[in-house]
């Protein structure tokens, strides 16, 4: 693994400041040109050394000794750079004394296996299913890049760096989990982002002093969320439908799009979840699968309606049971291609639209502030939300319109004073 290493022992004596006749013996490691002495503890007289056998001339008891520790530490010194080669730890001039001297480790410490699993066992149990399945696949996605990168499928957190991360985000490039569908884009960039946050987690945990990836950099592309028009909105809603699961799967739809609500919260909806007040208006409160944040919202009348038909149709007398039937969010899906191009609406249709619907479409474009459609939508961070406040060219247009108009005011204000002037 280490075989490119250049690495060599020698021992050198160093006279004493206190006496120039007398020497201290010292281990020099070099590794790769990095030097590091270790002092082996023996003191002889300076005329005594022979630096080019790198031992003490003489057959005395104490000259024979001195030798035999000599090539006792070129020994054991030889012997931990090897231990630590077996084990793919990070060699240098620092760990092989580090080792020698009994202090491997602070060095070698946790791997980034036993990092990861204990990084599933802690938070898998602290976030929902929802909040935890990506950071699930990345974990995969390292597990799988140690296996492949290196023999024994594992490496120390002390081992980490820029190369190892570049080499990580191109095995998520060239070798995605489903080969059908490739990790490129965003999505290979949360996974970095993800890797980055598990090992700022290790420093948290003091099992790193520093985060050695933090400054590698796979940016986020912004991208345009895909919303359905005010137009396009109206033309779902009043489209007849003659096929039961198609009308049913677009009474969903159209009810996340007045709501915010993603597939698993409508799904998860009961009676329960729901407070009627005197003045007719309808509650929902419910705390989000993703994030277990608490969506506060109130039910416009679209929305309403809906719930009103649907309560009566599923809800027996257990406040339990569940709002709307059960239905897969594949087969919503499918569905939705169908019902895309019967209302001939251009923008691409999966459930998930109707929530970025709700949030411009419905909210912001009609001057409900972010703050509120965070609370709405069960943003734990209110930047998410201003995702969803992207500047399009509706909005250019809305906010450009009169302008002529006001322009031409302001001209012929400025004409008709100086034509006050000029009499």
């Amino acid at each position: 693994m280490h075989g490119n290493l250049s690495f060599g022992i020698d021992f050198v004596a160093r006279k004493c400041k206190a006496d120039k006749k007398r020497a201290d013996i010292f281990a020099r490691i070099t590794i790769n040109g990095e030097l590091k002495e270790i002092s082996i503890k023996e003191q002889i007289d300076t005329c005594d050394w022979v630096s080019e056998k790198e031992a003490v001339k003489g057959k005395t008891l104490e000259a024979r000794a001195t030798n035999e520790r000599i090539e006792s530490v070129r020994f054991r010194l030889r012997d931990k750079y090897r231990s630590l080669d077996d084990a793919g730890a990070l060699i240098t001039a620092d760990t092989v004394k580090a080792a020698y001297l009994g202090v491997q480790s602070l060095q070698r410490g946790h791997k980034l296996i036993e990092l990861t699993d204990y990084y599933k066992k802690i938070w898998e149990e602290k976030l929902r299913r929802g909040g935890f399945k990506n950071y699930k696949t990345t974990i995969d996605y390292i597990q799988r890049f140690l296996s492949h990168k290196y023999a024994n499928g594992d490496i120390f957190l002390s081992q980490l760096s820029i190369e190892v991360i570049t080499e990580f985000e191109h095995y998520v490039r060239t070798n995605p989990i489903k080969c059908q569908d490739p990790c490129l884009g965003n999505g290979l960039a949360k996974h970095v982002q993800r890797f980055k946050r598990i090992i700022s987690w290790a420093v948290e945990l003091k099992w790193l002093k520093t985060n050695p990836i933090n400054t590698y950099s796979c940016p986020i592309k912004k991208t345009k969320r895909k919303k359905l028009t005010i137009q396009e909105l109206v033309a779902l809603e009043e489209q007849d439908f003659t096929n039961d699961t198609v009308r049913y799967v677009r009474d969903l739809f159209v009810y996340s799009c007045y709501t915010g609500l993603a597939y698993v919260d409508v799904m998860a909806l009961k009676e329960s979840h729901f407070e009627w007040q005197p003045g007719g208006t309808v509650w929902c409160y419910i705390y989000r699968t993703k994030s277990d944040e608490l969506c506060g919202i109130p039910l416009l009348k679209r929305a309403a309606n809906i719930l009103n038909l649907y309560k009566t149709r599923h809800v027996s007398n257990e406040c339990n049971t569940n709002v709307f039937k059960r239905i897969s969010n594949q087969e919503i899906n499918r569905s939705l291609k169908i019902i895309k191009e019967i209302c001939r609406i251009e923008t691409p249709m999966t459930y998930h639209v109707a929530r970025h619907t709700f949030a411009k479409t419905v909210a912001l474009k009609n001057g409900v502030p972010l703050e509120t459609v965070q609370i709405m939508m069960g943003h734990t961070k209110i930047t998410t939300t201003q995702i969803y406040a992207d500047v399009d060219e509706e909005k250019v247009m809305d906010d450009l319109a009169g302008i002529e108009e006001k322009l031409q005011i302001k001209r012929d204000l400025i004409m008709a004073s100086k034509l006050i002037s000029y009499m």
